[in-house]
């Protein structure tokens, strides 16, 4: 039986589709959601938030971020708007942070969105050993942009940097160690999910063999 390369492409999203999903992350659920230091529409308030609580500790191999869940604040009214982007680290040590993947920005929607596409180029990662995973969210820096992702002050701790200190994590390898305040004791509503992605050989072994069975039970 051939088998192309457009099929064999296929078959691997196909079982990537279907692989069980590591949620990263608190989730967009947090009881008392308040939304962080609002833009006046003209200054910017960017913030990055690394949830260091939540984390996930991952095994060697290749994993994709698929999606991830937020609880946004409604649109601004001063003009301010609420593009965001999601992204994994390292967590290294205290207030130290090595980027793996980022997604693409967004115009959040308000309220609670579940399974959002992480998007873009840079979302796959390969671990040599078992390592330590945070989730991060950051608006990008400009004039009349806020944070909209909401937050609980209760419980948690995420490492927080502001405007006018902190490490651009839309970059994968870089270090994110200039924190405002790191160790903040708040949580950020959102999570992401990474799968991992088989081995090449793995794809091929189950896909031959499920051919095999198709065979066998057509010429039954």
């Amino acid at each position: 039986m051939k088998i192309t390369p457009l099929l064999a492409a296929g078959t691997s999203l196909a079982l990537l589709g279907t692989a069980s999903a590591v949620t990263i992350g608190f989730g967009p659920n947090v009881t008392t959601p308040v939304q962080d230091t609002m833009s006046d529409g003209t200054n910017n308030q960017m913030r990055q938030n690394i949830n260091i609580t939540d984390v996930v500790t991952l095994g060697p191999g290749t994993y994709q971020a698929i999606s991830w869940d937020y609880q946004a604040a409604p649109d601004a009214t001063n003009g301010a708007t609420q593009p965001v982007f999601p992204f994994l680290t390292i967590l290294n040590g205290a207030a130290s942070h090595t980027v793996l993947a980022f997604g693409s920005t967004i115009d959040t929607e308000p309220g609670i969105q579940n399974l959002v596409a992480f998007g873009g180029t840079n979302n796959t990662f390969t671990l040599t050993s078992d390592t330590t995973i945070a989730a991060g969210v950051q608006n990008p820096s400009g004039a009349g942009i806020q944070n909209s992702i909401m937050t609980d002050t209760s419980f948690g701790v995420t490492d927080h940097a502001n405007s006018l200190n902190f490490d651009e994590a839309g970059g994968v390898g870089n270090t994110l160690d200039n924190f405002g305040h790191a160790n903040l004791t708040r949580t950020y509503a959102f999570s992401i999910e990474v799968v991992q992605v088989p081995e090449p050989s793995s794809a091929l072994l189950v896909f031959l063999g499920g051919a095999v069975a198709f065979r066998r039970r057509r010429q039954a």
